[in-house]
């Protein structure tokens, strides 16, 4: 796996940053670090920083990727970056309520950390 993980102790946020295109195979590691890093954590809050260079592998990894997100009891998401299709598919499931994830998106990190902090 070549994705980032970690936790970002200023903001009390969890981070995943895609570095190359996101794969099925990714979904259940990335979910487990991403348990392990908020575990005993104040806040249960994210930030996903995709690249405009890099997919979903396709429509399987997406469902599989929010019902792990979903599991994980994620209270907010902060999405950052990626490209219009993967945004605008994001966008649909989230708003009609098929993917039950509080996520927005947002152009820079520090614009998805003060809507995260605006959560708490």
């Amino acid at each position: 796996m070549v994705h980032e993980v970690r936790y970002d102790a200023t903001n009390e946020v969890g981070v995943l940053a895609f570095k190359n295109h996101f794969l099925l195979v990714d979904v259940e590691p990335i979910a487990q670090q991403v348990k392990e890093i908020l575990a005993d954590k104040p806040y249960r809050q994210l930030v996903v920083v995709m690249s405009d260079e890099h997919d979903i592998e396709n429509r399987e990894t997406r469902e599989k990727t929010a019902e792990a997100l979903s599991n994980l009891t994620i209270a907010n998401i902060g999405f950052v970056g990626g490209n219009a299709a993967s945004r605008m598919v994001a966008r649909v499931l989230i708003k009609t309520g098929i993917v039950k994830l509080n996520g927005e998106f947002f152009k820079k990190y520090e614009d998805a950390i003060e809507w995260l902090k605006s959560k708490r």
